[in-house]
């Protein structure tokens, strides 16, 4: 029995807008990332997020695929079928991305409540940053159903923004885009992508430095691999997966190019002013010049950066709470304490400031994940898909 079936079904679009969603996020609703890794080197990098996706979705597709043919969801399960007989180093060095992730994306959403802190109350960023860490952990231990039950509405309200946004945005600063472009503008102190170097470190833009961030950007984003596969369970169809990924990509590639022209349109301002740099859509917002924006915008962002890191830690609460404190009958008790020290982990790296997390943190998860999970699910993982297509008697 063949299960080619549809591309497009209510499961496969459910992934693409989990995908959506997950992405499109508080961390992507700062503008921070989309600056870094895009929109500062010049006019060719604004269409990189393209080739983005492109590495992103058949990464992700491994994923999918391998779990609907092995009906494992848990990313520990199905990545031991992707890997085969590697999967007794690459599946660890998977889950070792994950905690890294959750620790950086933490840490970040900390660190850009702290910014925010700044720039609407005038509050030290240290401040900012320890409120953010109070009411963060107040949730983690009292607040659990309330997140969970506002997360979406949170998710949704922030892209809805993010969308009124783009389009006021890319109306007003259409001459600017227009005058860029026709120049070819190209930063001259671009963000220089090294294995070692500072992220502070500046280089005159060009094609190949921004080609790296891009690729690194495809390799931190990965790590989502794992929530994006479980949202894919009860599929049935092989080609379900690939419309997922498709229409998934191609929402995304939108979306990102659209806010990396708004980003791109205040070049190179928006890239040298130090508090524009941190938060950017900040600046876009504020720059449109409409009230009702300027208001709801950072209010919802930092709902939305609380949401984010109360999510996170959550994951990491779940993954551990199994193997700690086993004799611990208060599981109250217990969550609180997992919390309270994940948190603690997160605000100290968050000490090291937004622009170093994003730029030198997620750089070397995503040369990590290069490495350890986009290669060798490339190789390895499209390998063992075509052998068990074979044994479903599918091409």
């Amino acid at each position: 029995m063949t299960k080619k079936g549809k591309y497009f079904t209510g499961i496969s679009v459910g992934v693409a807008t989990v995908w959506f969603s997950t992405h499109c996020g508080a961390g992507f609703a700062s503008g921070t990332q989309e600056l870094i890794y895009f929109a500062n080197h010049g006019w060719f990098s604004i269409f990189l997020p393209i080739l983005t996706f492109i590495i992103i979705g058949l990464t992700y597709y491994v994923g999918l695929e391998t779990a609907r043919q092995t009906d494992k969801w848990d990313y520990i399960a199905w990545s031991k079928e992707a890997y085969g007989k590697g999967s007794k180093v690459l599946t660890p060095l998977m889950d070792i991305a994950v905690i890294l992730t959750t620790i950086a994306a933490s840490a970040a959403t900390i660190a850009a409540g702290g910014e925010l802190g700044k720039q609407y109350l005038h509050l030290p960023v240290f401040v900012g940053s320890m409120l953010m860490l109070v009411v963060v952990t107040l949730l983690c231990i009292f607040g659990e159903k309330i997140v969970r039950k506002n997360a979406m509405i949170m998710t949704s309200a922030i892209l809805v923004i993010i969308l009124i946004v783009i389009v006021a945005g890319l109306v007003k600063f259409a001459p600017d885009i227009s005058r860029l472009f026709s120049e070819k503008y190209v930063n001259p102190e671009a963000a220089k992508w090294s294995i070692t170097g500072k992220a502070s470190d500046k280089t005159p833009g060009n094609f190949l430095n921004a080609l790296l961030w891009a690729l690194t950007y495809a390799g931190f984003q990965t790590t989502a691999i794992g929530g994006i596969t479980s949202s894919f369970k009860g599929a049935i169809y092989k080609k379900e997966a690939k419309g997922a990924m498709f229409l998934g990509s191609i929402l995304n590639m939108i979306m990102l190019v659209s806010i990396c022209l708004l980003i791109f349109s205040q070049m190179p301002n928006i890239y040298t002013n130090p508090d524009a740099a941190k938060l950017p859509t900040v600046f876009i917002v504020n720059s449109l010049d409409i009230g009702a924006l300027e208001v709801l915008y950072p209010v919802l962002l930092f709902l939305a950066l609380i949401t984010t890191a109360v999510g996170f830690v959550f994951g990491m609460v779940s993954r551990v709470e199994p193997y700690a404190f086993k004799k611990m009958e208060n599981k109250t008790l217990k969550k609180a304490i997992i919390s309270v020290g994940t948190l603690i982990i997160c605000y100290l790296v968050s000490q090291f400031g937004l622009m170093r997390i994003v730029g030198s943190a997620y750089r070397y998860l995503g040369i990590y994940n290069w490495i350890f999970m986009i290669i060798p699910l490339w190789i390895i993982g499209y390998k063992n898909i075509k052998k068990r297509n074979k044994t479903e008697g599918l091409k």
